[in-house]
């Protein structure tokens, strides 16, 4: 007669409620993991997107500083068309916060430029400056 499987020893492989507890204790770990990683990857992305942000913005002031008023106005248009809140960054997060403080450092400080470079003063609205600077133009 051949020999029977020893139950007590392999009968944990045939209760499909331990099987299936294993498998879930397995699978949520690798999830959790997974989400984890994801949430970093997304974090470091917005982190990126942030600190292109603000570059760009104090490229535009330091050429600014080194160009004809009506390309400054150029460079205060380009600082606050440049990505508007909610567009790289979520609107109202942290990041998005001092991303729109540079972006108004930046205009302030453009406009403090224009107003030493061309002798006037059209308030502190940087629309009116870029109206005001693309008019003399034509």
């Amino acid at each position: 007669m051949p020999d029977k499987p020893d139950r007590k020893r392999w009968g944990w492989v045939r209760t499909p409620r331990i099987v299936f507890l294993m498998i879930v204790g397995g699978l949520l770990p690798i999830a959790l993991i997974g989400y984890l990683l994801f949430e970093n990857f997304e974090d470091h992305l917005r982190v990126s997107f942030a600190e292109e942000q603000t570059r760009i913005f104090e490229t535009m002031r330091q050429e600014a500083e080194t160009s004809q008023p009506e390309k400054g106005a150029e460079c205060l248009e380009y600082v606050l068309a440049y990505y508007p809140s909610g567009s790289k960054q979520v609107q109202g997060s942290k990041l998005d916060t001092i991303v729109e403080r540079a972006r108004s450092q930046s205009a302030r400080a453009i406009i403090g430029i224009l107003r030493k470079k061309t002798g006037k003063d059209f308030g502190r609205d940087p629309k009116r400056w870029i109206e005001e600077l693309r008019g003399s133009r034509n």
